[in-house]
């Protein structure tokens, strides 16, 4: 359940005031620019698509509030979503080799820690984003705690299209390995291969699966940090298609109203955004809902501070059985943001 709840992220995103009917402002991803930024990096995507704006080194730390009629409100756990770049280096540079500055990786991390009755959680997900072809982006999502599993995601260009590559580790079955033998539970039972523990040194990486995708396709993390692009370009909607795994949909971000929210790093001004997703064209998921990350369900809305678009409050919700888990993420602390993002003062 808890691992549900920190990838509300998903929909982090940012906003600006834009008048409203201005029209010429909401335009789709692929017919838009953005000028070049400092403090950060600029990650061009493809001709005629939004690229990725990602800053030098930001960090951002969220409390995860649980809400349930029987329980009231609990603090589960904190998340963190950092991002930053680096040089680029491919493979072993030899001794003495200059590395190329003028070529970098941008990156994006999310950590989670998180603990409610006897389960716990350690997640990270984390996107390189790499100035080539193949791959352009390398996804990884690793858990640990009470449940370990892998996943990772290649995507970018092989072979002149848009390529995904997709593998993920599982409980091995009857494997040869020694060290995947445990003892029986018994004094007079045997030694016998484990069954479905939840060790992670017990789980190997499956067969990769590949598959095409369209063109402009991003994973959870990037989608994050391409809305806030949408920020700069003053855009009221943006669409683009979301890889999960080995299914594509279509995610659409809009803007809403104005409210002041309240945290413990402060009283900031914010602009409502909902998040919304459906089945592209071509794409068959049998009917099954989008869950998003670690099943999230129905409209998720987010609460980002007026004039830099930095995430202040993030809420869904969980189904569980007969009872739905109001979930919310509120900023707590701070560092590398813009610097025009400040709390407003006290009201008097």
């Amino acid at each position: 359940m808890w691992s549900a709840i920190p990838w509300l992220l998903l929909a982090l995103t940012s906003a600006q005031d834009v008048a409203a009917g201005d029209d010429e402002k909401k335009v789709a991803v692929q017919e838009t620019t953005t000028e070049v930024e400092t403090r950060g990096m600029r990650v061009h995507r493809g001709e005629g698509l939004l690229p990725l704006w990602v800053p030098d080194e930001e960090k951002l730390d969220f409390k995860v509030i649980l809400r349930m009629a029987v329980l009231g409100k609990t603090k589960v756990g904190t998340f963190s979503l950092s991002a930053g770049t680096e040089p680029f280096v491919s493979g072993l540079p030899l001794p003495g080799q200059k590395v190329d500055a003028s070529k970098r990786v941008a990156w994006i991390r999310g950590e989670a820690d998180g603990h409610y009755l006897a389960y716990s959680l350690e997640h990270l997900i984390e996107t390189r984003m790499l100035p080539q072809e193949w791959p352009r982006t390398i996804y990884k999502d690793e858990q640990g705690g009470s449940e370990n599993r892998k996943r990772e995601v290649r995507y970018g260009i092989l072979e002149g299209k848009p390529m995904s590559w997709y593998r993920r580790d599982s409980h091995c079955r009857e494997c040869s390995r020694p060290e995947h033998r445990v003892d029986g539970r018994f004094p007079w039972s045997d030694e016998h291969h484990c069954k479905k523990c939840k060790r992670g040194e017990h789980r190997i990486w499956k067969d990769p699966e590949t598959r095409e995708i369209p063109g402009g396709a991003l994973d959870m993390l990037s989608g994050i940090f391409l809305s806030r692009t949408m920020v700069r370009e003053k855009l009221e909607e943006v669409s683009f298609p979301l890889l999960d795994k080995m299914k594509v949909w279509e995610v659409t971000l809009t803007r809403g109203k104005l409210k002041h929210i309240e945290t413990s790093a402060g009283r900031f001004l914010c602009r409502q955004i909902e998040l919304e997703t459906g089945v592209p064209e071509g794409e068959e998921h049998s009917g099954e809902e989008f869950k998003g990350l670690f099943g999230i369900h129905g409209t998720i809305v987010i609460w980002v501070e007026e004039a830099t678009g930095v995430p202040v409050k993030i809420q869904g919700y969980v189904p569980l059985g007969p009872f739905d888990l109001d979930v919310a993420l509120e900023l707590r602390k701070f560092t590398g943001t813009p610097e025009d993002f400040k709390p407003l003062p006290e009201e008097e």
